[in-house]
């Protein structure tokens, strides 16, 4: 499996200002790749945390470290300069990325001039590569760092974000994954509590504890228990995937009916 980490920077998702859309968006990507986030670190805009938090996940020696946020022009976007003092590189101005912001400046109509925050958006950490941005100014960076690990500099804004994780981060996990297939289901229950059926869930896991099976009670609906049953199977084989997600499926659907369970409905979904 492809393990890869995303490395949130930013005070305002540690102050409740911001919500961090962004880690959600990128594990629900991963997971319609077939792959999975391993974990998510958040951190302040601080140049001690930040590196030290790149040298924590870097000991880890995942595939990739997906960074967010911190690539602007303001003082307190600090990430690359963060990154290179953890990698003990230096940090330089590097004329692709100039290349790149000049390059969007004047595509939304706006003369190009080399100012101090635009300059600052060009410097990167010593053997980077800058990513083209189509939607922001500020560009994504890719290093390798640690034993092979490749890190991605993104920005904090969900549309750049999406953007350059579309176009670049995004191609390389697949193809590090390759083809994977995916049958899930989520299935809406009534007349049975969570507690009821986490038994079940338990003997099926035992089955194929490859497999993602997760309850989410809904809460009471005029005094009936009401839940969320998610059975996610994923596989390199495409026959293997269909015929332990049938079995699971089957099984569970089983074990509901016989605890008195009704499954109101159900969304499935084949890759």
């Amino acid at each position: 499996m492809v393990s890869v980490i995303n490395f949130s920077v930013g005070k305002e998702l540690l102050i409740g200002r911001t919500m961090n859309t962004n880690a959600h968006w990128i594990g629900g990507r991963l997971y319609k790749m077939g792959g999975m986030l391993d974990r998510v670190l958040t951190v302040t805009d601080s140049l001690e945390e930040i590196s030290a938090g790149l040298k924590e996940l870097l000991a880890l020696r995942p595939d990739f470290i997906i960074v967010v946020g911190g690539l602007g022009p303001t003082p307190d976007d600090m990430t690359l300069k963060g990154i290179a003092l953890g990698l003990e590189r230096k940090i330089k101005f590097n004329e692709d990325a100039i290349a790149l912001i000049k390059e969007h400046i004047e595509k939304v109509g706006r003369e190009f001039e080399l100012t101090p925050a635009r300059r600052k958006m060009a410097m990167i950490p010593e053997g980077a590569v800058p990513l083209r941005n189509d939607v922001g100014t500020a560009p994504g960076v890719r290093l390798t760092a640690g034993k092979g690990t490749v890190v991605y500099c993104l920005p904090g804004v969900p549309s750049e974000m999406r953007n350059i994780f579309s176009n670049f981060t995004e191609k390389e996990i697949r193809g590090r994954l390759g083809e994977m297939h995916i049958a899930k289901v989520t299935m809406k229950l009534s007349r049975i509590y969570e507690s009821a059926l986490a038994p079940s869930i338990g003997e099926a896991l035992k089955m194929h504890p490859e497999a993602y099976i997760k309850s989410h009670p809904r809460g009471l609906k005029s005094g009936v228990p009401t839940m969320e049953l998610d059975v996610t199977v994923t596989s390199r084989e495409s026959g293997t995937a269909r015929s332990t997600y049938s079995e699971l499926v089957s099984f569970l659907s089983r074990r509901i009916s016989k605890l008195g369970g009704t499954i109101t409905s159900k969304r499935e979904a084949m890759k």
